[in-house]
């Protein structure tokens, strides 16, 4: 028979009852026990902890999210509307260089995509 462990008293999977029915004082105290080898237990992850390459996985896909953006910005010309001269010209420069990436980028991809594609056609 498998054991089901809970913490405290309260019921797998719900949310446990806050009220002044809390504050009774117990007969009988709760006892922390041991679970046995083949059980489930309800409590969570506590520890979360990532790998390094995990971590740097998600802040190069974050970067490659922004400067990608920010290049499709200045394609759309997005910023054309703003009517200071300096915050405008400053927008220029900033996604100007963004949109180089991206360029060079689509244009790497396609070249790989096309050596790819001849070498299966042969």
């Amino acid at each position: 028979m498998n054991y089901i462990s809970f913490n405290g008293s309260e019921t797998a999977g719900g949310v446990g009852f806050y009220g002044p029915k809390t504050n009774i004082i117990r007969n009988t105290p709760v006892s922390v026990q041991s679970p046995a080898a083949d059980t489930i237990n309800f409590r969570g992850r506590d520890d979360d902890k990532s790998s390094a390459g995990s971590i740097l996985l998600k802040g190069a896909a974050s970067i490659a999210l922004v400067i990608g953006a920010l290049g499709l910005a200045h394609k759309k010309d997005i910023f054309s509307k703003i009517k200071n001269a300096n915050v405008k010209k400053y927008l220029n420069k900033v996604t100007e260089p963004c949109y180089k990436i991206c360029h060079k980028a689509k244009d790497f991809v396609i070249s790989i995509y096309n050596k790819i594609k001849g070498n299966f056609s042969k």
